[in-house]
């Protein structure tokens, strides 16, 4: 995968396909703590119902330094929230 294919599945979070989340394994291997292509990968693997989601998600977030980010970006359909609009929201509600 080159730079180019990565910054355009960054801006299109839902395009993650098969081919795309076959491409950010090996990164992922490579850079373990590099968590944007570690949270596209859960995504991808989320978009296809993959078996593999569950182990891939204790994982991820184990590398993930704010799980509310993962969270929101996992479950959400469009995220474009900042760290202080989710921070807000969450201490807003208790």
């Amino acid at each position: 995968m080159n730079k180019n294919t990565f910054i355009e599945i960054l801006k299109e979070k839902q395009k993650i396909q098969q081919l795309e989340t076959a491409e950010l394994k090996p990164i992922i291997e490579k850079y373990p703590y590099f968590q944007p292509a570690r949270a596209l990968y859960l995504k991808g693997l989320k978009n296809q119902d993959s078996f593999k989601y569950n182990n891939e998600l204790k994982v991820t977030a184990a590398y993930t330094t704010d799980r509310t980010i993962l969270f929101e970006f996992i479950t959400s359909k469009d995220f474009n929230n900042t760290k202080e609009e989710i921070h807000q929201q969450i201490t807003s509600k208790i």
